[in-house]
């Protein structure tokens, strides 16, 4: 399967209190720009910080977006037939463009606008027409129209380097006969200087860099390269063939020597313009609809919006990075729209879910894979983020340096390992599973050997903040606790069935347990003495304490998730969902709570009157739920074969990390450098966290 690339960067087109659409980038991609679904603006943002730099009130609905190849203006185009120019910085009014035809009712249409290469002329289609104006003024340069508009409206403008325009027209796709054709206009005389026409209405035009060739993609599947001075056919890519795979992307490298097309039937293909010999292929899983080439016309970035997860690499989804000789899948950009080389020719961005991420393509987002023998059911990191503790189905605790990847000690098990427990101030690890034997160790030598039975499969434990207590959970219908250096038992806690969780509280003063009897009980960890009994209607799966103690925060398969005084066990909040609740994770702040549940959905809660922030959606059930230290992301692990991360404050989906099968473990060093996650498919993966 093709690696992820990694993800360099992730800038947030989500604002609170506004709803973007229509988002388009500035040329250097320091700014992005949108209209607002709330209001009437149009807002321009810092694409770093998403800070809003200015807005523009408008008086109609907004078609369409650009910003100048400077970057100093935006252009809208208008429903009511108008466009207008504003200051990228100010949002002041450069002016206003209005069409001689325009009449005094306000007329919904589907207006496109387009700058020049000069950022001086800005071209606007609608309908049948195509105007060329001065962007400084809004004086008309050039009007023009169809011979027939009712038979083969313009559909698609593009500038050459010089001051041509070509249009592409052509029927509409419910024509039973298709017809189209692409006309070459001089915008400064209005001169139409080639028309050529085409077996298919054209979706797109594209230039060659020095102007002397034109590219069309057509309705009918059909892509040809021409003489942009005499009209003459250089290549023909593809033949005519069928709707269903009609191309509606097409580029050009720099040099002029490839062209790529990206078609309805979901393959990419690259060509050599001299011959029209195709090169290479790419199979994608759903229609592409943007491609560019990077600087060096060796690879070529392409967009994609739909996923399948676990598919074979011919079926995968998502963009991707490939090589422009040899077809080869480089790096997976997920799911996105509008995928962009970026001036340096070493990044690409990309568009996802309001987010635009910047992708290195030649590093992989996985820094290292751990290799076991069966499922990883559990991982752990050191405090200081160098290590990282695995439980696995193969009958082994072990422990890895997180930056090579070394194993440094395995611990041998009498069956499956279910948990695991990581001691960073004595340095000790702690594994257990079905054989009922909890087996701690010396982290880094595993020296120091100690066995701890229980009467039953042990599936939970927990070491104390300063190490010098061990709690366990188990199928005996008890929880444990035991001095983690000399493995005395200090005290059995009883339940009425499997102990599913332990947690103790930031102070060591308190000891929580969860209980498939559909209780959670806070205990005084010093004494064993029971404090609190909170009740469930269903097993309770975990349980976590806020960091000052004062919260503690439940999941349970009654399809709820709630929220407790820990001192009290008064219950504060319950969360419902629509299934059993597996896991759950509180922020650093303890402000926003998160749920990983049944039903395929992780959710974010406000801790302080419990209203949902977000709902992230995958393909199955999520297992598994973490934030970083610094509370800015979210991940997540699913059943779907995907670890994803999403930005905590918009819920934007920032990486996708695909695996060999259900993914059931995921966690954050603590220095926020990793994430790592536990996978069936008898791995953990160490991945670069995002910066």
């Amino acid at each position: 399967m093709t690696r992820m690339a990694r993800v360099v960067s992730v800038n947030p087109m989500r604002v609170e209190g506004f709803t973007p659409r229509g988002v388009v980038r500035s040329p250097d991609m320091r700014f992005w720009a949108a209209s607002s679904q709330e209001d009437s603006t149009i807002r321009v943002f810092a694409a770093r910080t998403a800070t809003e730099r200015c807005r523009f009130t408008h008086s109609s609905f907004v078609n369409d977006l650009a910003f100048s190849p400077d970057g100093r203006w935006v252009a809208v185009g208008l429903g009511n037939k108008t466009a207008v120019v504003f200051d990228a910085a100010t949002g002041a009014e450069r002016c206003s463009i209005i069409t001689e035809d325009m009449s005094s009712t306000v007329t919904v249409g589907d207006v496109t606008v387009v700058w020049s290469p000069d950022s001086l002329l800005l071209g606007m289609e609608y309908d049948e027409k195509v105007w060329v104006f001065d962007a400084a003024s809004g004086a008309v340069r050039c009007r023009i129209a169809a011979d027939d508009p009712s038979f083969e409206p313009m559909r698609t403008l593009a500038w050459s380097p010089d001051t041509r325009v070509a249009i592409g027209s052509g029927t509409s796709p419910a024509f039973e006969v298709q017809t189209g054709g692409v006309t070459v206009v001089d915008s400064r005389t209005s001169e139409v200087l080639m028309h050529v026409a085409q077996s298919g209405f054209v979706n797109q035009v594209a230039w060659s860099a020095d102007g002397h060739l034109l590219a069309t993609a057509c309705g009918d599947g059909s892509a040809t390269v021409l003489d942009a001075n005499t009209g003459a056919v250089r290549a023909q890519l593809i033949q005519p063939s069928t709707m269903e795979s009609q191309v509606d992307a097409i580029a050009f490298s720099r040099d002029g020597r490839r062209v790529a097309t990206g078609s309805r039937d979901f393959v990419v293909r690259v060509f050599d313009v001299a011959n029209g010999e195709e090169k290479c292929r790419v199979v994608h899983g759903f229609s592409v609809f943007s491609l560019t080439f990077s600087p060096n016309g060796r690879r070529v970035a392409t967009d994609s919006v739909g996923v399948v997860a676990g598919a074979p690499p011919e079926q995968e989804g998502g963009g991707f990075v490939f090589d422009a000789e040899t077809g080869a899948k480089l790096a997976r950009l997920g799911d996105c729209s509008h995928a962009a080389y970026l001036p340096d020719g070493t990044s690409v961005a990309a568009m996802h879910d309001q987010a635009d991420r910047v992708f290195d393509p030649d590093t992989d987002q996985e820094h290292s894979r751990l290799t076991h023998g069966g499922a990883v059911n559990v991982v752990v990191f050191s405090q200081n983020g160098t290590r990282v503790a695995t439980a696995c189905s193969d009958g082994t605790a072990r422990v890895f340096d997180a930056g090579s990847g070394t194993q440094l000690v395995g611990q041998t098990h009498g069956g499956p390992v279910q948990a695991v427990a990581y001691d960073s101030q004595l340095h000790r690890v702690a594994g257990a599973g079905s054989d009922g034997v909890v087996r701690l160790c010396d982290a880094e030598t595993g020296a120091n050997p100690q066995q701890l039975p229980h009467d039953g499969p042990v599936g939970a434990l927990a070491f104390s903040e300063d190490g010098l207590f061990l709690a366990t959970g188990s199928a005996d219908g008890t929880a444990r606790l035991f001095d983690a250096a000399t493995g005395a038992q200090r005290f059995k806690l009883v339940h009425n069935a499997e102990v599913e969780a332990v947690a103790y509280s930031r102070d060591g003063q308190r000891l929580a347990t969860a209980a498939a009897d559909g209780t959670a009980r806070v205990y005084n960890a010093q004494t064993g003495a029971r404090n609190a009994e909170l009740v469930h209607e269903g097993a309770v799966r975990s349980v976590v304490f806020s960091r000052d103690g004062g919260m503690l925060v439940t999941a349970s398969a009654d399809k709820s998730a709630r929220v407790f005084d820990a001192r009290t066990g008064a219950e504060l909040m319950r969360l419902r969902h629509d299934d059993a609740v597996l896991a759950v994770a509180l922020s650093p702040d303890g402000a926003w709570l998160a749920t990983a549940c049944n039903d395929g959905t992780a959710r974010v809660f406000a801790t302080t009157g419990g209203a949902e922030r977000f709902r992230l959606a995958h393909d199955g059930p999520v297992r598994a739920v973490a934030f970083s230290p610094d509370g800015t992301w979210l991940a997540t692990a699913g059943v779907d074969r995907s670890a994803r991360v999403f930005h905590a404050a918009t819920g934007s989906e920032a990486l996708r990390q695909s695996h060999g099968g259900p993914v059931l473990a995921v966690a954050f060093s603590p220095d926020g450098r990793w994430i790592a996650t536990g996978c069936e498919d008898g791995a953990a993966r160490v991945l670069t966290a995002l910066t």
